[in-house]
């Protein structure tokens, strides 16, 4: 499966906080379907998780980030489920974690957690188009 383009634009746009071209995606996207986003997100999500953590899960560390990550949030967001959030960052280091959350709550965990990773490391254009990359190249190579 090849990513399409406005797939990766709009996570670039949304990680580079350039909201206003992240509209503009958002609405094309809308227009002709999100058919690559979830696979695309998944793997984002896995690439910023382990980036954060160091290739490691420490359970008192995800716990804090959980806990950040939801005192950060703005008002009038949808609200995070602190165990799901714990459990899907866990199930990146421990492919035995059976989960049991609906494909909504699981993206807009993914999308949560995977924003502010990312947006906190403020990567280089450079870098940002490397993990863009390796993002696409895992969905394109499938599972293994």
């Amino acid at each position: 499966m090849t990513v399409k383009s406005d797939v990766v634009e709009f996570a670039r746009t949304l990680i580079k906080g350039d909201f206003e071209a992240n509209d503009r995606y958002e609405q094309k996207l809308d227009a002709e379907g999100w058919d690559d986003w979830p696979s695309f997100l998944s793997a984002l999500f896995f690439l910023a998780v382990e980036r954060r953590f160091q290739g490691r899960y420490d359970k008192a560390e995800v716990i804090r980030f959980v806990a950040e990550l939801r005192a950060g949030a703005t008002e009038g967001a949808a609200p995070l489920d602190p165990a799901n959030a714990e459990l899907l960052i866990k199930a990146v280091f421990d492919q035995s974690v059976q989960l049991d959350i609906a494909p909504a709550a699981m993206g807009h965990i993914q999308t949560l957690v995977a924003y502010r990773i990312l947006s906190q490391e403020k990567l280089s254009d450079e870098h940002l188009n490397d993990l863009l990359d390796e993002a696409r190249q895992i969905v394109d190579e499938g599972p293994a």
